[in-house]
C-alpha cells in the first residue's frame, strides 16, 4: 500500500510535510547569493590581476581610439573560467552536502530532490546550476569585440529567466523549468525544524 502512494504522489511533494518556498523569497535567495558570488569572482579577478598583470590595459599613445583600451584574450579566457568554477562551487557543493546555499540556509528554504526528499546528487545539483545560470555572461565576455553578439546573449538572458519565473509561478509545486529538469524542489524549514538540525549531531 506505501508503495502505491508513493508512486502515486506528485513529483513536486514536500519532504517530510515541509511547505513549498513562495517566489518572493525564493527570488531574494537568489539575488543574495548571486551578490554574494559576484563579490567572491570580483575578488579572485583582482588577486589574479594583481599577480599576472591587469586584463585591460591602457594605452594614451594609441594611434587610434579603439586602441587606447586593449584586452588581453588569454587573460579574458582564464577569468571567465575562474568566474564559471567560482560559480558552479558556490551554488553545486551547498545544494549537495548541506541542502541550500548560504543566502537559502539563511532564510530557511532547502533544496531537495522531488520525489523522497533527498539532498541533490552532483549530476543534478549540476544540471539545476547549468538551467539557474547559463553560461550568458562567459559568453558576452568572450565577444565583448562583438556588440550585437554580446546584445543578443544578454537579451535571451532576460527571456530565459522570464521563462524560469513564469513556469514557477504556474506551477502547483513552484517547480520551474530547472526545478524539474533537475527534479528538485525548494521548501522552506520551520524554525524548530532548522534548531533540531543545526543542534542535533
Amino acid at each position: 500500500m506505501s508503495g502505491e502512494r508513493a508512486e502515486s504522489d506528485p513529483a513536486g511533494t514536500p519532504p517530510a510535510g515541509e511547505p513549498l518556498a513562495g517566489i518572493s523569497r525564493r527570488s531574494l535567495a537568489w539575488i543574495l547569493d548571486v551578490a554574494l558570488v559576484t563579490v567572491l569572482i570580483f575578488v579572485a579577478v583582482a588577486v589574479v590581476d594583481e599577480i599576472f598583470g591587469p586584463t585591460v590595459r591602457l594605452h594614451r599613445d594609441a594611434a587610434a581610439l579603439e586602441d587606447v583600451l586593449a584586452a588581453d584574450p588569454g587573460r579574458v579566457v582564464l577569468n571567465a573560467v575562474l568566474a564559471t568554477l567560482l560559480s558552479v562551487s558556490y551554488f553545486v557543493i551547498p545544494w549537495i552536502l548541506l541542502g541550500g546555499t548560504p543566502a537559502q540556509l539563511a532564510l530557511r528554504l532547502r533544496v531537495r530532490g522531488s520525489a523522497g526528499g533527498e539532498t541533490l546528487p552532483f549530476g543534478r545539483a549540476l544540471a539545476r546550476w547549468i538551467l539557474l545560470f547559463p553560461p550568458f555572461a562567459t559568453v558576452s565576455a568572450l565577444t565583448a569585440g562583438l556588440p550585437l553578439v554580446g546584445a543578443f546573449v544578454w537579451g535571451a538572458a532576460a527571456v530565459w529567466y522570464v521563462v524560469l519565473l513564469l513556469t514557477t509561478a504556474r506551477s502547483d509545486t513552484k517547480q520551474g523549468l530547472h526545478d524539474r529538469i533537475a527534479r528538485s524542489v525548494v521548501c522552506t524549514r520551520g524554525r524548530e525544524a532548522a534548531y533540531r538540525a543545526a543542534h542535533v549531531r
